[in-house]
């Protein structure tokens, strides 16, 4: 069976637009699944994998991060609230549009996306049926501390596009040996696109997910992959008795485009 083809738009959010990319057709048997990208990522990630998702009757969405993508960013320094905020609002949206039925939706996230998957199910836990962690960043205090005192001296742009290698090799460090040089350059077109690479991380930093996780009561399932997060996802076994944990060290950035199968089983088999 092919999988179905993704369509992307835009909704209008505060004073700019969510770009949002959507497979499948409302009136499947499922609940509409959003898929949240890592900072400083798109949407983009999951095209693959939404696609694979949605061949089972279920809705996928993968929003743009605002200021991410090609969404506008949001007027002040945001919040990882905001940015759940913003998801819920694009919900209310597709429900509007009459892409997705009203009801709870399911949540997965992915580094920055996983923290927010968190507060969209507490701010708003009669919208959100079950919440699936793809690694998740478990700074202290003290660390998340020293993070946000070093934002201010995040690297800037140099006149001579040295930046771009600086981004080429980092990114190259930290993905599944597996990738190949036009994924890896798509991967870096999109860091390049972040209006403030920065502002995602500091949302991150600033929210306690040690204070968090002990709070969700929703059904919940961490993947914990072998990437730059693993041993800091470690951290939140005993914060989430109750969850389905997973351990996939093999697993890399490029996941869901290399390993698309084995992950939407694994989604498919947690979701129902």
């Amino acid at each position: 069976m092919a999988d179905p083809a993704s369509r992307r738009a835009y909704a209008g959010y505060g004073n700019g637009q969510i770009h949002y990319r959507i497979a499948g057709e409302r009136g499947g048997m499922h609940p509409p699944l959003f898929l949240l990208h890592p900072t400083p990522k798109s949407g983009w990630i999951y095209e693959r994998f939404m696609r694979r998702l949605a061949r089972a009757g279920r809705v996928v969405i993968a929003p743009d991060t605002p200021g991410y993508g090609a969404s506008d960013p949001l007027p002040d320094m945001p919040a990882i609230a905001d940015f759940a905020d913003a998801n819920l609002a694009l919900a209310d949206h597709l429900v509007a549009q009459g892409l997705i039925d009203m009801g709870p939706v399911d949540v997965a996230g992915y580094h920055t996306g996983s923290v927010t998957s968190c507060q969209m199910a507490l701010g708003a836990p009669d919208r959100v049926r079950r919440v699936i962690f793809f690694s998740l960043p478990m700074y202290d205090a003290g660390q998340r501390a020293e993070k946000l005192a070093l934002l201010p001296q995040w690297p800037q742009p140099a006149r001579d596009g040295s930046h771009i290698q600086r981004m080429w090799d980092l990114v190259g460090s930290m993905c599944d040996p597996r990738v190949d040089a036009a994924w890896l350059h798509r991967s870096v077109t999109e860091n390049l696109r972040a209006v403030d690479t920065a502002a995602g991380y500091g949302a991150v930093y600033a929210y306690d997910l040690f204070a968090a996780l002990p709070r969700l009561t929703h059904p919940a399932m961490l993947v914990n992959v072998g990437d730059d997060l693993y041993e800091q996802s470690r951290r939140a076994y005993p914060l989430l008795p109750r969850a389905n944990v997973r351990e996939l060290p093999e697993l890399a950035h490029g996941m869901f485009d290399l390993d698309t199968e084995l992950l939407a089983g694994i989604v498919e088999d947690f979701l129902g």
